[in-house]
């Protein structure tokens, strides 16, 4: 196979292993450095996916239901609202691509003019009508240049083929507009730098078809013609997280050790991984 950002034909085996039971590998370009499965969903493939089996998967591993998922993720929801606050204005119409159960879009609709969502989950995109929010089901029903900001937050990583569909979201992006971006960085510390096998095997999954760092996504949105993109590097989990990791070899242990480490640790640890860009999450701001 071609790498899909540089075409390369020389990858290196970086796991073969991952969460759920999968037969696919997940490899690396010698060339570009792009992580990804060792082969893609078809475009049949990936609809049946988001559309059937994803939703039942995450609902039974996080054993969660519509409702439930919106009041867990609140908290990021405001937490993304923050980061994407000093980029919008009161007169926006924004689309949330991905959007789950609504939450952002729901903590959004008061700062913006109006908020559309798009969800392929039944599920979900029911939920999100009962909220309120006005829902599309593909893109093909968004005319040209009709948004003003358009969100894709953890979605771009799940994308077989990001380059058209980005190229879709330039279509109905009005021109000087914005698309912000949020995926998992691929050189997380706890894979990259401290390289924890469990933690490899649970990184991994066959939702996400690409695994994104501040230079293969930077290359991405060139190839996709975006005539500006910053990258600005985010740290959710924390000292107490890692430290989990490293102690038990699985996830957990958010805030367990608050009351040994001060919150100037935590501030320093966190800043620093963001420094180098060993932090865990990638937030793109981009301009059309």
């Amino acid at each position: 196979m071609d790498c899909y950002l540089c075409k390369n034909r020389e990858f290196d085996l970086i796991s073969d292993k991952m969460r759920y039971e999968c037969a696919k590998k997940v490899i690396k370009c010698r060339n570009c450095g792009l992580i990804s499965l060792d082969s893609q969903m078809t475009p049949d493939e990936e609809r049946n996916f988001y559309e059937k089996e994803y939703g039942e998967i995450f609902s039974k591993e996080k054993d969660t239901t519509p409702e439930k998922l919106f009041l867990a993720r609140l908290p990021d929801a405001k937490m993304y609202l923050e980061w994407v606050k000093p980029f919008i204005d009161t007169k926006d119409t924004c689309l949330e691509i991905g959007c789950a159960s609504g939450y952002f879009l729901e903590c959004l609709r008061d700062n913006v003019k109006s908020v559309t969502g798009m969800e392929a989950h039944l599920l979900l995109h029911k939920y999100c009508e009962d909220l309120g929010i006005p829902m599309i089901q593909s893109l093909d029903e968004c005319h040209e240049s009709k948004f003003d900001r358009i969100f894709l937050f953890f979605l771009l990583e799940h994308l077989g083929d990001p380059v058209t569909f980005l190229s879709e979201i330039r279509r109905i992006l009005r021109k000087g507009g914005s698309l912000f971006i949020v995926v998992p960085n691929a050189d997380d510390a706890l894979f990259s730098l401290y390289e924890i096998p469990e933690f490899r095997q649970f990184y991994f999954t066959p939702a996400h078809q690409f695994y994104y760092s501040k230079r293969t996504l930077t290359m991405l949105l060139e190839k996709c013609g975006f005539s500006f993109s910053r990258i600005i590097p985010k740290q959710r989990y924390d000292l107490s997280n890692h430290m989990h990791w490293m102690q038990y070899r699985r996830p957990g242990g958010f805030g367990k050790y608050n009351h040994i480490f001060s919150e100037k640790l935590r501030t320093e640890y966190a800043q620093n991984l963001i420094d180098h860009f060993l932090c865990d999450t990638l937030f793109a701001v981009v301009t059309k």
